[in-house]
């Protein structure tokens, strides 16, 4: 009798497992190779930027680079001005700021080696406002247990643009900050006992950069002035050692128009998550990209003409924000001496000590601060 209750018990468990199924979306073939265009030229001078690639299957994600292409960016004042293609779908051309000026447009006009010619619309460059200020606040953001709180600072920016500016924005936030190792190298074993003196302290002070991978927007259209205070950028907290030693934040202000506006407003909505379960399907997002060869076929992406302004902050020692966080660094103490390392291992740093180094473990974050992906090298930037 027992054992017909295991029967009758487990049935229910095979059909549901039976009626779980994965779902194989159905993609025309048309659908599964498509070029990928991004890119845009700026008056900040320097490289322009242009890259080419083409789309990867759902279940295999991955980046193709286009090389080969002529690359062409044209002003409708009647300049060419030819990109170099330098690997990896990458195209770059260095534009005199003369011809960079708020009020002309510009396209990209690419053919690819298959045949393909692609065009992008002409996007006219907007004149941008400088940043009026970028700050931080202290905050205390809700968590999914109502009595604890994550505790931190809130990036804001302020735009005040006059009346001849762009109505529409886009932020970047690049950060730059200092982390350290907690031990320079000195004592390592790699079935010989090796003592570094003076003990190397180049691998204790780092610093990392990345693009904070968030999509930040506005539009002015539908207020008064062309100003805007308080837009929120990203927020950072006390359980990272991002604010332990130094933390310097970038910001560009981009100047976009309306039609590149509308691109990054489908961009941020599709990236947007909610943690609905039952969230609305991504839209396909439109550029005012043109395959002119086959017209039936999409080019994703979009090609833009902004103008930019830049600035940077500097923080150090957040008052009134206590700092609670890991360094990655976990000594482990060798019970049964240096036979304890699996020569796997080797090197294998070990703790100094009052007369020589201690049986204690150091993994690769205690003493290599490169370990973290940053550099050691300090950014010109960095305040002493």
């Amino acid at each position: 009798m027992r054992r017909n209750r295991i029967i009758w018990f487990a049935l229910p468990l095979l059909v549901l497992a039976s009626c779980v199924k994965s779902y194989e979306p159905l993609i025309k073939s048309s659908d599964r190779s498509k070029y990928v265009v991004s890119g845009n030229i700026t008056d900040a001078g320097g490289q322009q930027k242009v890259n080419v690639s083409m789309t990867s299957a759902i279940g295999d994600p991955e980046f193709i680079p286009v090389e080969g292409c002529l690359v062409m960016i044209r002003d409708d004042k009647g300049h060419d001005f030819d990109m170099t293609d330098s690997g990896n779908g990458d195209y770059f051309a260095i534009i005199d700021p003369a011809f960079l000026k708020a009020g002309v447009s510009f396209k990209v006009i690419i053919h690819i080696p298959d045949g393909t010619d692609i065009e992008s619309d002409y996007d006219k460059m907007p004149e941008c406002p400088e940043i009026d200020s970028v700050y931080f606040i202290l905050q205390n953001l809700p968590t999914n247990d109502p009595e604890v709180f994550e505790h931190g600072i809130q990036f804001y920016v302020d735009l005040n643009g006059k009346e001849t500016d762009s109505r529409f924005y886009r932020w970047e936030a690049i950060e730059t900050y200092e982390y350290h190792a907690r031990y320079p190298r000195e004592w390592w074993y790699d079935g010989v006992i090796h003592h570094i003196w003076p003990p190397d302290y180049s691998r204790k002070v780092c610093w990392r950069t990345s693009l904070i991978e968030n999509i930040y927007s506005l539009s002015t259209m539908n207020l008064a002035e062309n100003r805007y205070k308080q837009f929120p950028l990203h927020f950072v907290d006390n359980k990272t050692t991002k604010l332990a030693y130094g933390y310097s934040l970038l910001v560009n202000q981009y100047a976009l128009s309306e039609a590149t506006y509308f691109y990054w407003e489908q961009l941020k909505n599709n990236t947007r998550n909610d943690g609905n379960l039952y969230e609305k399907q991504p839209v396909s997002i439109q550029g005012n990209l043109h395959n002119l060869t086959h017209p039936e076929i999409d080019v994703m992406g979009n090609f833009s003409a902004v103008s930019v302004k830049s600035k940077r902050i500097f923080i150090r020692n957040v008052e009134n924000l206590e700092l609670d966080f890991s360094d990655y660094c976990d000594p482990m103490r060798l019970e049964r001496g240096l036979r304890e390392i699996d020569p796997m291992e080797y090197p294998v740093f070990l703790m100094d000590g009052i007369n020589g180094y201690h049986l204690v473990q150091l993994s690769p974050y205690c003493v290599d601060c490169l370990e973290l992906g940053g550099t050691n090298v300090k950014p010109d930037f960095w305040p002493e």
